[in-house]
């Protein structure tokens, strides 16, 4: 949650600490502090202010805002996924970024492919592998790339015991190929 929605909610909250005060004090019988009589004073000047306008509009759209928020968040896979192996002993948790890494030590060793990004994505339990990244100029890429899929594969189910569904391999760009300086 940015700093923005957190300030915003902050308000929201002092905003609904105060009119559940007032309500609360309403249906005391006899409160001290508020009256019906005072309350339909006040009513009664609110009455084409449009300050409180403002603030009314503002609130139902910052409301608006946290409920839409809220539905993103849940329809996102949290940030901090993990792969859930059961074993005799008991429960291991393998976290996304640690899949990450192993299929980044695999690609960052790959002869032809430059600059590679992995992304995981871990889904009802199944396991995802986005690799993008660039080739060098004189590699057979449908070689190269099946390649470095098994390879990945074969790493992470090798490591982890967990069986990879998909590897898949986005090539955005053909990279200058390195010069020999003599």
């Amino acid at each position: 949650m940015s700093i923005f929605d957190r300030i915003i909610l902050t308000i929201i909250s002092i905003c609904l600490i105060l009119f559940s005060i007032i309500l609360i004090l309403f249906t005391i019988e006899n409160p001290n502090i508020i009256s019906l009589n005072n309350a339909n004073i006040v009513l009664e000047n609110i009455k084409g202010d449009y300050l409180y306008l403002g603030i009314g509009i503002l609130l139902l759209l910052a409301s608006i805002r946290f409920i839409v928020i809220s539905v993103k968040t849940n329809g996102k896979r949290s940030k901090d996924s993990y792969i859930i192996q059961r074993t005799d002993h008991g429960e291991i948790n393998i976290s996304q970024d640690t899949i990450i890494g192993l299929a980044q030590s695999v690609a960052d060793k790959f002869t032809g492919v430059r600059n590679v990004r992995t992304n995981v994505n871990i889904f009802e339990g199944q396991l995802f592998i986005d690799l993008r990244g660039e080739v060098t100029p004189e590699i057979n890429i449908p070689e190269t790339t099946e390649e470095l899929q098994n390879k990945v594969k074969e790493h992470v189910e090798s490591c982890t015991g967990v069986n990879v569904n998909e590897v898949r391999i986005i090539i955005t760009n053909v990279t200058a190929p390195v010069r020999n300086i003599k």
